[in-house]
């Protein structure tokens, strides 16, 4: 084999698939001019009623076609292109027409005309040619492809071909019709397809000749073309595309983009880079701002009395899905859009939500409403929607940041961002930056919570005086031992302000709890003031801005507190003092509840009593 048919062999096999020829060809017919490209097959049986016969494949435009001058430096000479160096044109290496004997075809027919002299070449199998010239004149250039093959083939080329063309050429700026000229049916296919991708808010942008559409997506697809026709087609991992663009399904097309030697993928170069530049810049703007305004426009329709559809509210779902997937970034000035919906109707701004955190240190939320919900909303508290219960998971402790469901994950997003650049936690700057553990969105995410994993409900109790004395005296050794502090505040972030370690309650009262279906009641519950619903308190989740120490309610059908007030009955005082003690450790916040305050408590135990 010499050297030439060699390097045709070469160029031949370089294609995925033997029917890339259709891109190669549509692509030539789009430099020559043509406004128009047929596609057609036919079967043509034997004469002799066997199974087998001729298969024609044939691509007709109406382009500016060839004279023989072309014809002999161009068409039938390797590597002679006057397309080299001219960006009006797609094809750069003068070797899109070698690929039509991928299929390995009997003969190849090409008719064309140009200036007036009107050319036949007939290629065989083995690649040689004949030219001669026609009497009868010819628009364009007319491609025919002889194989060999039965109906099943024949069939089969059918299909194949409609899924190549479509793959390739679906975005065209010719247009490419396809025919079928041997089924019964005669089916004609109209290849174009608007420009345009499946998904969420899809915009569309201009830029510097480049063409570009957008949309959230799952399962995203990005595609490169030029002139419509394709560089690139890919979806799944590949390092084709950025990691801000994973969840964004593209197609962009510019004159600019092109494909490497080999055809299989878009060549990265500067263009690439810049192309690239410009979809991440379309993302970030005109894409991003479309799921706002469909966030906001669902959020407003149910705010609005109108219950969603089913339909609407996983729309809603998926869009807060999208934005999480954008990151805190996205929320930067939009702090006062009503993309939150609460289960009062009402929507919420992310600057109303996080200024309710500053003053709390919670973010509730909840699937549907409840009689806990009910009562948080009659007092003006904030209840968020979410999608459903296990999207708040805490393991040993800890919260799951894997389990946040949509609507939590962009909470945490914009209290962690709140975390970083508002004053509500400069106080815990230094400890996240300098200590191991959670950074700020984890614990971003831990101030989200169900109301019936933190609040219970309480009654005020008046009518038991012993069980009164006794929270009394432990109120009076707490004051007394430890003095006011502003604020319930941690060990942590005791430290961190530089003071001792002081905690004591505004007010104790006594109380009896209500709700946690299937769970334990705890000791005492805490607020800013006593209150129907009050907070189990945590030492870590208790953090807030406020300077007014909190208020207690004491669980009088506790288990250790009943214990307590036993021991305190048993008659003389030193008991009643012993009782109150252990009742003020219990109430203290800490892990190891205060070891090192005990010679205080004690010692306040002993003092002279007070009745308050």
């Amino acid at each position: 084999m010499d050297f030439t048919s060699q390097a045709v062999d070469n160029l031949v096999t370089q294609f995925s698939s033997a029917l890339d020829f259709y891109r190669e060809l549509v692509q030539n017919s789009i430099d020559a001019g043509s406004g128009s490209i047929e596609i057609w097959l036919d079967f043509l049986p034997e004469e002799s009623g066997g199974t087998g016969g001729v298969i024609e494949i044939h691509v007709d435009d109406a382009g500016e076609g060839m004279n023989e001058a072309i014809i002999d430096e161009q068409l039938t000479t390797l590597f002679s292109s006057s397309k080299e160096n001219d960006q009006t044109k797609i094809g750069k290496f003068g070797i899109g027409f070698v690929s039509v004997f991928a299929l390995k075809p009997k003969g190849v027919l090409v008719q064309t005309g140009r200036d007036g002299e009107y050319w036949e070449v007939f290629f065989d199998a083995d690649r040689s040619y004949f030219k001669s010239r026609l009497e009868t004149p010819v628009e364009g250039t007319l491609i025919t492809l002889f194989i060999e093959g039965d109906r099943a083939r024949y069939t089969e080329l059918v299909d194949r071909s409609i899924a190549t063309i479509d793959h390739w050429c679906r975005h065209s700026e010719a247009e490419i019709s396809f025919e079928d000229r041997a089924s019964v049916s005669g089916a004609s296919v109209q290849i174009n397809k608007p420009f345009a991708v499946d998904g969420e808010c899809l915009s569309s942008v201009e830029r510097e000749g480049a063409h570009m559409v957008l949309a959230y997506s799952v399962s995203p697809v990005w595609g490169f073309y030029n002139k419509g026709l394709a560089l690139a087609v890919v979806r799944g991992k590949t390092d084709l595309v950025p990691p801000a663009l994973a969840h964004v399904a593209f197609r962009i097309k510019s004159r600019y983009l092109e494909h490497t030697l080999s055809r299989e993928t878009v060549m990265r170069d500067e263009n690439y880079d810049k192309a690239m530049g410009w979809l991440v810049e379309a993302a970030t703007g005109p894409l991003r701002a479309r799921l706002f305004e469909a966030i906001v426009e669902l959020v407003a329709a149910a705010a609005g009395g109108r219950r969603w559809t089913v339909s609407e509210r996983s729309r809603y779902f998926e869009l807060m899905g999208y934005l999480a997937l954008d990151g805190s970034d996205a929320l930067d000035g939009r702090g006062d859009l009503p993309i939150f919906l609460g289960l009062d109707g009402r929507g919420y701004s992310i600057n109303q939500i996080c200024a309710g955190a500053a003053a709390d240190g919670r973010v509730y939320v909840e699937c549907e409403a409840s009689s806990l919900v009910d009562q948080l909303l009659a007092q003006g508290t904030p209840v968020l929607m979410v999608q459903s219960l296990h999207a708040l998971t805490h393991v040993g402790g800890a919260l799951a940041a894997g389990t946040l469901g949509p609507v939590c994950r962009v909470l945490a997003n914009a209290l962690a961002r709140e975390f970083m650049t508002e004053s509500m936690f400069t106080r815990m700057l230094d400890k996240l930056r300098s200590e191991p553990g959670p950074g700020a969105w984890v614990k971003a995410a831990e101030m989200i919570t169900r109301p019936v994993d933190v609040l219970v409900g309480v009654e005020r109790v008046d009518d038991m005086p012993a069980a009164a004395a006794l929270i009394a005296r432990a109120s009076s050794i707490l004051e007394r031992g430890l003095g006011p502090a502003p604020g319930l505040i941690s060990r942590a972030v005791t430290r961190l302000r530089g003071l001792e370690q002081r905690i004591s309650y505004g007010a104790l009262v006594c109380a009896r709890l209500h709700g946690r279906p299937g769970a334990s009641l705890p000791l005492f519950v805490v607020a800013h003031e006593v209150a129907p619903l009050m907070a189990i308190p945590t030492e870590d989740r208790m953090l807030n801005e406020r300077s007014e120490r909190p208020q207690a309610a004491v669980n009088c059908e506790h288990s250790h507190f009943r214990a307590l007030l036993q021991l305190a009955s048993q008659g003389p005082e030193h008991m009643q003092d012993i009782a109150a003690y252990c009742l003020a450790k219990s109430l203290l916040l800490d892990a190891d509840r205060g070891l090192s305050l005990d010679p205080l408590l004690i010692s306040a135990a002993q003092s002279p009593r007070s009745a308050s």
